[in-house]
């Protein structure tokens, strides 16, 4: 068994699930008013007549909700980052089947571009197996995994179009592409929830299996 020290982080992950529905939230939100917009588009498109002090409303709103969103990406990617560091460490406390990737490692692949498009949920998946003590078979994990991979790639689609959009006709494609890209954001944070509540429970379990076992761990409360 391994000396390092392992952090019971109930508390830290339910405040990390807190941000992340709170972030689900505020992208549907964006969904919300990203339709709006669409909306005026196509009244333009067809010649209608558009209240432009709606108009300005409607993307004053999504200013804001823009700012908000990228302020909470912010915030939820550095408390995400800080979990996963946590959750490496402790399950290199296992006595076997312990992760082959250090703590820093699992939080440095995911700023390594075409790496981070697989290392980060192998890794993951390696620390959930090491709480389980067996091979997993759960689907949450390859959930979560597939909506980072498809925020990602619609993503770089939005920005895409975003870049290159003058005509009205080209709007209204960045547009559908924006709000996709808020659909697929609201997926990945509840997707993202679900992971860390499972990986998590996982820890709890384990400790709890072996809490009266002579680990030569230190169980401490934060």
């Amino acid at each position: 068994m391994s000396n390092s020290r392992f952090k019971e982080s109930t508390g830290f992950t339910d405040v990390l699930i807190s941000l992340i529905l709170l972030s689900a939230i505020l992208n549907g939100v964006a969904v919300v008013y990203g339709y709006h917009q669409y909306e005026l588009l196509v009244s333009a498109k067809n010649g209608v007549d558009v209240n432009m002090d709606e108009a300005g409303s409607i993307l004053v709103h999504q200013l804001m909700i823009k700012v908000a969103q990228l302020g909470f990406r912010v915030i939820v990617g550095i408390q995400f980052l800080m979990w996963v560091y946590r959750m490496s460490r402790n399950a290199h406390c296992v006595k076997t089947g312990k992760p082959t990737s250090s703590p820093g490692w699992a939080v440095g692949c995911y700023f390594i571009p075409v790496l981070n498009m697989w290392k980060p949920y192998l890794i993951m998946k390696e620390i959930y197996e090491a709480f389980r003590q067996r091979p997993s078979y759960s689907k949450v994990l390859p959930l979560w995994w597939t909506a980072w991979v498809l925020s990602s790639a619609v993503g770089c689609f939005t920005s895409y179009y975003m870049s290159r959009a003058e005509t009205v006709g080209e709007l209204l494609v960045a547009s559908r592409w924006a709000i996709a890209l808020d659909v697929s954001l609201v997926f990945l944070d509840v997707a993202a929830a679900l992971m860390v509540y499972v990986v998590n429970e996982a820890s709890v379990e384990w400790y709890e299996v072996t809490q009266y076992e002579d680990l030569g761990v230190y169980w401490e409360l934060v």
